[in-house]
């Protein structure tokens, strides 16, 4: 372990060096910090690479033989090598797209001679050399180091017991990068703003490895039909005839507050259609805002409802966008949007960020202040997941109190996720396995109208827009299949004095995604909306009217016309309320053309 964790000291140390001008600025305690902020991640890949030693290990101890140990010692090398072989191949590839060695660059330098065509005569010699003096002293440190401690040489039966029984258990828990709820994840190394430090502290093998795994998810063929007959069938679904925008708003500057919340479904929200009692605050803000009650969330992972919030960018089949670095980074997100225009921006969450890889999305996209749980205080009470709502709004009050205005300030609610252990007794006694879920909406419901009792204190409040959206949906007492459109609606909502008299209490029953948020949002504040491809203007009468939604075999489209889900692998659809089958082949090849252009911009990034 020890051996592993000084290789990956030694290459991130290699990767600083080598990008020594881009850190020009930088304090040098952040730059020791990637040392320390790796840990989690370094120690999750070298417990990896430990699984085969104990197995071979094991099994020259049960033998007594050391013909495992010699395997073990080459398989080692073999393991410093290609570490090595990712390390130094990864410094090029950064100086070209400012990334770290990935499946996609793998893919692009599948052909050798492109790679010695491109490199200069520098970077050949100081590649090939790097890697040859490296392993060379690596292995003779793991000899050296192996060779005093050869676990054949008089070791008791204890030794032998103690170390088959209990190595396992160390390495599985180092693999899940300790005892926490959320196993190890690459924005786990995630902890600065600036970008060049984030890449150095995360494991370029463990990187490498996790992004072939999320591109193998997406390995089906998403291809239906030639593609200029996509383009003009996704250019019909998402034709927007004219610009006529309603502005809804008294001002073009408000600060906007932008609250996702945790697995919130339609059903539970009364002026959505669902059930009543269970959000009366919600309801009541509802009464006096703009309320979306068609909205469909476009996934069913809170990793996928984030790329769908914050860029525009509908989920995928089986995989996530946010979980690739070197593919988040070509979507827009509307942080920069906001900063672009002056704004103070931050991003606040109760639990761990690490999930789905949030965090580094977070901190790629540059939010001025990023809040999670370990930012609170011991003393603030805290579930098995995270600060519960109550606590986190009581947080972004304080924080708002002292920020500069305008400001977006974005935060995600964590109660209403299992284990649903809200700080509250229950008040809902029906909804049978579902009482849980629905007692932990009641409980962030009554946060939410502490929240904007305690910001209406405020001379912020006055001049901002509150909006609030579920990041996807949950089941419900209706327990709708969970591919049917029904499942995924989702509360949407626009709330605040600075909405126009004349629009609160409105309800607009057209279709809308979750995925229309930026679009809608940035043209209100008259800012540029044009590289939000997949994001349509919710307050443009003339832009089209439909909802697309992933599940891992397929997708669902709803349109005023008619709804549907297919199943790609089966090649068949189910859930279709549609009044003639030209009407059906009409939505269908829509929908087939959308997900082929999204999944063709997906694989091109």
């Amino acid at each position: 372990y020890l051996f592993w964790m000084l290789v990956f000291a030694t290459t991130r140390l290699v990767f600083l060096i080598w990008n020594k001008e881009e850190l020009s600025g930088i304090p040098s305690a952040e730059i020791f910090s990637t040392f320390i902020h790796a840990i989690y991640i370094d120690t999750a890949m070298a417990s990896y690479l430990l699984a085969p030693a104990w197995l071979l290990i094991t099994t020259a101890l049960l033998t007594q033989r050391s013909w495992p140990l010699v395997i073990n010692r080459w398989l080692t090398l073999f393991f410093i090598i290609i570490i090595l072989l990712v390390t130094i191949s990864e410094l090029p590839i950064y100086d070209q797209w400012h990334t770290k060695l990935n499946y996609k660059a793998i893919w692009f330098l599948q052909d050798p001679s492109e790679v010695f065509h491109t490199a200069s005569p520098g970077q050949l010699f100081f590649g090939t050399t790097s890697v040859i003096l490296l392993t060379w002293g690596f292995y003779f440190l793991y000899k050296r180091w192996m060779e005093k401690h050869d676990p054949l040489q008089r070791r008791p039966w204890v030794f032998s017991i103690l170390f088959i029984l209990t190595i396992p258990v160390l390495i599985f828990t180092g693999m899940r990068g300790g005892f926490r709820p959320i196993p190890v994840q690459i924005s786990d190394a995630y902890f600065s703003k600036h970008n060049i430090i984030n890449l150095a502290t995360v494991n370029s093998a463990f990187n490498l490895c996790s992004s072939w795994i999320e591109s193998a998810k997406a390995t089906e063929p998403y291809s239906f039909m030639p593609e200029n007959e996509a383009n003009k069938l996704f250019a019909e679904l998402h034709d927007t005839p004219k610009d006529s925008t309603i502005s809804i708003l008294t001002t073009d500057r408000p600060n906007v507050v932008l609250v996702v919340l945790e697995s919130w479904s339609a059903d539970l929200v009364k002026s959505c259609g669902g059930y009543d009692s269970i959000t009366p605050r919600f309801d009541s803000l509802a009464g006096e805002g703009i309320l979306f009650t068609r909205c469909y969330a476009s996934g069913s992972l809170s990793d996928q409802g984030m790329a769908a919030v914050f860029s525009g960018f509908p989920a995928q089949p089986k995989t996530s966008i946010i979980t690739q670095p070197t593919k988040y980074a070509k979507l827009p997100c509307i942080n920069f949007n906001f900063k672009n225009a002056g704004y103070r921006t931050s991003f606040m969450f109760g639990g761990q960020l690490s999930y789905g890889n949030i965090r580094a999305y977070m901190y790629y996209n540059g939010f001025d202040r990023i809040i999670e749980e370990d930012d609170f205080s011991s003393s603030v009470p805290k579930g098995r997941l995270g600060v519960p709502d109550g606590p986190l709004f009581t947080r972004q009050l304080e924080e708002l109190k002292k920020e500069q205005e305008p400001f977006f300030a974005a935060m995600f609610t964590l109660s209403s996720h299992g284990p649903f252990d809200y700080p509250m007794k229950d008040v809902l006694h029906w909804g049978d396995k579902e009482k849980p879920f629905i007692n932990s909406v009641y409980y962030a419901d009554s946060c939410i109208g502490d929240f904007i009792k305690g910001a209406k204190k405020f001379p912020w409040y006055k001049n901002t827009l509150f909006v609030f959206v579920s990041d996807h949906s949950h089941n419900s007492p209706r327990n709708w299949a969970f591919n049917q459109p029904q499942y995924r609606r989702i509360p949407l909502l626009f709330f605040g004095e600075v909405i126009r008299p004349e629009y609160r209490g409105m309800k607009y029953d057209s279709i809308a995604s979750q995925s229309d948020l930026a679009a809608t949002l940035l043209r209100q504040l008259k800012m540029d909306a044009d590289d939000y491809r997949f994001s349509k203007d919710l307050f443009n009468p003339s832009a089209s009217r439909y909802a697309y939604y992933a599940f891992d075999e397929g997708f669902g489209l709803v349109k005023p016309e008619g709804q549907l889900t297919w199943h790609v692998k089966e090649d068949r659809t189910e859930f279709e309320i549609i009044n003639s089958a030209a009407g059906k082949n009409k939505l269908l090849r829509q929908g087939q053309a959308f997900l082929q252009e999204l999944m063709d911009a997906y694989f091109a990034y």
